[in-house]
């Protein structure tokens, strides 16, 4: 990165930060020159302006999609626009606005009268057990007697009423049971207001309660039928307020771009916000690639009255960004999610690219499965379908695809055996499809070692990466004392193995030699920081424990084996379930429906495990050897729009 300084004439200032937007290779940052005279626009209220719109219209956006969704393609991309139509004029604005409010007014008046009908039909609920009631709800008697509705908790009759008023010594009355459930019984009571008292406290002792809503001057049928023509009433409102708003259907794209316009803008005034300004003049600073340095340097210069200055930037002051070849730069991603490179680390994607391909192949280990991966993801990850931004991924996953058919041949699996299948079940023969390298399920001790080995290589690299990094630094005696020696120890135990195995005894010899020299290197410099001659003793011997570590971390590798023979087992066992219906027709559809989905599942699982076990080791046994992490993500001042694209891509 270089830190750049751009001053110009104010006259020119928005020309320019729309240039810079266009262009989207310059992070703009903080111009503190308040000492030298520059002042800083303030933008806050005018950005919460426009926070304010784009709800609005996203707002709008999402009640169009509520109500009329549309059906978008699997890979949708956005809508390129021509950069005349960058800006909006001030009529465009308005007349987008306008529909906007409208919409979300429609919106708004739709969920009240939704909220009405809610509680229309709870209070139809409430009366619905009393519609066989033929008088006012609110009927309370005449001149000498007292009516009152209500209800009892549980399931009443006749007689079990009778009985209380009896205990409670009641002659004169009247009563009706309205209606009655396992949960509660309404009755409706008549009785002498000269017996008001005895009549209240004989409803406190069964438990007797009024209803819980307002009693109306109709009769139930009547009040039930005038909340029912007010119910309809609100639904044909509703119907004609979500037709309005299917009308506005028609400004959608109008309604995006604004949004896009907006988001836009805001991006310009934040920037703006950043600048130094004085009376007739303006300074933008910020970073940018020095790849691209030169180039917009001719640019503006070219376009306009300014001036432009580089500098390079303090450490971990600038932002990071990768610059990688096609090979690398689809793990770019990988290395992000786990942390940006700090600036004494170096670009770990053009080493563990190699290392993310071989392990994800080892692991998924079909040329099946890997041709597949490879057709979809190089027609994603090298066409047009997609935006620019979303085909890297694709491209890492279409390397993966080549590795993964490369360590398929090696391995002999061809959606498992289904050649052999094939050809031995249905066609007769005795072709087969023969491992270039092993079997794994006839070998599985060997391929344990081959994927230690390349686990023992992998954290080699890791370690010599931390030598060189301690070394650049000036940290010589630490880079040979704390990684050269362990580097020469786990050499010499892997040329020692090797000897062994493959009955080599100068490789034996050779081995000796390296584990001696790095052990005993270890051990006289191990404790070399200790404060006295025992802490320096017991520092060397105690730095030796390390080699469990190490030992345990070139073990892990065994899932290379471990996913690698599952992806063939499981799928060997689809072809022989599909191979169970014979080879007559009605076999070769039960085996073209079993494989199918059988291969389909497999190619799923295993593909999602390759993936997370592949970046387990990147993450665990690769970066934890000598990354540091903690850089800070370049984010160029750009036009980061969702509806439309802008960029010249």
């Amino acid at each position: 990165m270089n830190k750049i300084f751009i001053f110009g004439l104010n006259e020119q200032r928005k020309k320019v930060l729309e240039f810079l937007h266009k262009q989207e290779i310059m992070e703009v940052s903080d111009f503190d020159g308040e000492e030298a005279g520059y002042s800083k626009q303030e933008t806050v209220k005018t950005i919460s302006q426009f926070d304010s719109y784009i709800a609005s219209a996203s707002r709008a956006i999402a009640i169009l999609d509520e109500y009329f969704p549309e059906k978008k393609g699997l890979f949708s991309k956005r809508v390129h626009l021509d950069e005349s139509k960058y800006d909006m004029t001030k009529d465009e604005i308005n007349f987008v606005n306008k529909h906007i409010q409208q919409i979300i007014h429609a919106k708004k008046t739709i969920t009240d009268n939704e909220n009405s009908i809610g509680k229309i039909n709870l209070k139809q609920s409430q009366i619905t057990p009393l519609l066989s009631l033929d008088i006012p709800l609110n009927f309370q008697g005449t001149f000498t007697t007292s009516a009152k509705l209500g209800a009892l908790e549980h399931e009443w009759t006749n007689e079990q009423i009778i009985q209380k008023l009896e205990e409670s010594q009641i002659e004169e009355y009247y009563f009706e049971i309205i209606n009655t459930t396992k949960q509660q019984t309404y009755v409706w009571f008549i009785y002498p207001k000269d017996n008001k008292e005895e009549f209240e406290n004989f409803f406190r002792n069964i438990g007797f309660t009024e209803p819980g809503f307002s009693l109306s001057h109709r009769t139930c049928q009547k009040k039930y039928q005038k909340l029912e023509e007010d119910k309809q009433g609100i639904i044909k409102e509703n119907e004609r307020l979500k037709n309005e708003i299917k009308g506005y259907l028609q400004y959608k794209n109008e309604i995006e771009l604004f949004y896009d316009h907006l988001t836009m803008r805001k991006e310009k005034y934040e920037a703006l916000s950043h600048l130094g300004i004085t009376e007739n003049t303006f300074v933008i600073t910020g970073y940018i690639p020095k790849k691209n340095s030169e180039a917009l340097k001719k640019e503006i210069t070219s376009r306009f009255d300014a001036e432009i200055v580089f500098e390079e930037p303090l450490p971990d002051e600038a932002p990071i960004a990768f610059s990688n070849n096609a090979f690398a730069s689809p793990v770019e991603g990988i290395t992000s999610d786990y942390s940006l490179p700090s600036s004494d680390d170096i670009d770990p994607n053009p080493i563990m690219s190699f290392f993310y391909y071989l392990f994800f192949g080892m692991m998924f280990s079909d040329a099946g499965y890997g041709l597949l991966l490879m057709i979809v993801c190089g027609i994603l990850g090298y066409s047009n379908i997609l935006e620019k931004h979303k085909r890297r991924s694709y491209k890492m996953f279409f390397m993966c695809g080549v590795s993964t058919t490369f360590w398929g041949i090696m391995y002999g699996s061809f959606f498992g055996d289904m050649i052999n299948t094939i050809a031995s079940v249905f066609l007769n023969s005795s072709f087969t499809f023969d491992p270039v390298l092993l079997n794994p399920t006839d070998k599985p001790l060997e391929l344990m070692i081959i994927s230690v080995a390349f686990g023992m290589v992998h954290i080699l690299t890791a370690m010599c990466i931390k030598f060189y990094m301690l070394w650049r630094k000036g940290n010589k005696t630490d880079a040979i004392c704390d990684i050269g020696f362990w580097i020469t120890a786990l050499v010499g135990i892997s040329i020692f193995a090797a000897g062994m195995g493959l009955g080599i005894s100068p490789l034996n010899t050779t081995g000796k030699v390296l584990m001696i020299i790095g052990f005993a290197g270890l051990l006289v410099t191990g404790g070399r920081k200790g404060k006295n001659i025992i802490s320096k003793i017991f520092g060397g011997i105690l730095s030796l424990y390390d080699i469990t570590s190490y030992i345990g971390d070139a073990l892990s590798y065994s899932r290379l084996m471990a996913l690698g023979l599952a992806t063939g087992v499981i799928a060997s066992v689809i072809n022989i379930l599909g191979s169970l219906g014979g080879n007559g027709p009605i076999g070769i559809i039960v085996f073209v429906l079993i494989s199918v989905i059988g291969h389909s599942m497999n190619f799923a699982i295993n593909c999602l495990g390759a993936y997370v076990h592949t970046n387990r080791l990147q993450y665990v046994e690769f970066f934890q050897k000598f990354y540091e992490g903690g850089g800070r993500k370049f984010k160029p001042f750009a036009m980061n729009t969702k509806y439309f694209n802008f960029s010249k891509e």
